[in-house]
């Protein structure tokens, strides 16, 4: 189908030096009951018509998004910006709601696209090249991947020097371990805030804590100072963390919708000392029972924030975080 028949554009300011523009790769096709089908090549196609007739225009903000998690890639929007080399201070990658598929809301044109095995694809080092402008990066994607051989001993190389990026968001629902390596030995020497979705690490790829362990002792990231990890790792991130180079200048430590129980709060406690430097520490929406989240926040009442915990239905926790909207992350920053 033509791409004229397509509207991936959902809104842009460019009437001055300084643009805005949000596009998405479904289809807005009026009359056609499955409007809401992905096509990426289309969704390039209005992106490098943009920069073809703004060549001076510097990006303030490009959002490049889907409503929710379809079967789709960013690998054609990211050539494009790879040949057009745009610069862009903030660029936000992915699905509007997340970790959500929304199976079952609408028949797609491919129907063995059912849903079941929807993956919605960036690879990260091509994006990093492609933009080497940026100050901050937003991806909400079940398919964060990087081009590395998972079954060789090699290990991942590191990401392209960021030289502004000051903000990284990454939300996985099963981040690739290769990533967590590659972020440990890249530079970003000007990052100050990171938000991992690690996802279902453990679960699905067999990841542990330890293997954040150089990233969380990476000298090329001097300037890090706000840290949020969402996972399904256990008691022993405590360790981790507390081990680290990185505690001691952190200000702020999220570890919220994860699995730390009782017996979590119990090693926060005990390892106080490694944290004391902390400003903010919130373990919302974990499973920390009445009496062992009163005992961790008596050791900081001001720094120490619960929220809301879980309570468990069986015998063992499970890693369930809530929906989230991308622009939850978009709006946190600004």
């Amino acid at each position: 189908m033509d791409s004229s028949a397509c509207n991936h554009v959902l809104y842009v300011d460019d009437h001055g030096p300084y643009a805005e523009l949000h596009l998405t790769l479904e289809c807005s096709r009026p009359g056609i009951a499955t409007s809401d089908d992905v096509n990426e090549d289309h969704c390039a196609a209005a992106l490098d018509s943009w920069l073809h007739a703004n060549p001076e225009r510097i990006l303030l903000k490009l959002l490049v998004t889907t409503s929710r998690v379809h079967h789709g890639s960013f690998g054609p929007v990211v050539d494009v910006l790879a040949s057009r080399q745009p610069e862009i201070h903030h660029l936000g990658l992915g699905a509007r709601t997340f970790p959500d598929f929304g199976r079952g809301d609408y028949i797609p044109e491919d129907l063995s696209r059912d849903g079941s095995s929807w993956r919605l694809s960036v690879t990260l080092e091509r994006v990093l090249a492609a933009v080497p402008t940026l100050h901050e990066l937003v991806v909400q994607c079940n398919d964060i991947d990087m081009a590395h051989d998972i079954l060789g001993t090699k290990p991942p190389s590191p990401f392209p020097e960021m030289a502004r990026l000051r903000r990284l968001v990454l939300r996985d629902e099963a981040l690739n371990p290769a990533v967590v390596s590659a972020l440990g030995t890249s530079s970003f020497p000007q990052l100050e805030s990171l938000e991992l979705w690690l996802g279902h690490f453990a679960y699905s790829w067999g990841g542990s804590a330890r293997d954040l362990v150089p990233l969380l002792n990476n000298p090329g990231f001097a300037k890090l100072r706000q840290l949020a990890l969402v996972s399904d790792l256990k008691d022993t991130v405590v360790d981790v963390l507390a081990e680290s180079s990185l505690i001691a200048r952190l200000e702020s430590l999220r570890l919220p919708f994860g699995v730390l129980d009782a017996s979590g709060a119990l090693r926060l406690r005990d390892r106080w000392s490694a944290f004391g430097n902390l400003r903010r520490l919130d373990v919302t929406g974990n499973g920390i029972t009445a009496a062992a989240a009163r005992a961790l926040r008596e050791m900081a009442p001001d720094v120490v924030e619960l929220g809301d915990q879980r309570i468990r239905a069986d015998d063992e926790w499970r890693f369930a975080p809530p929906l989230v909207d991308l622009f939850d992350a978009w709006a946190s920053a600004r």
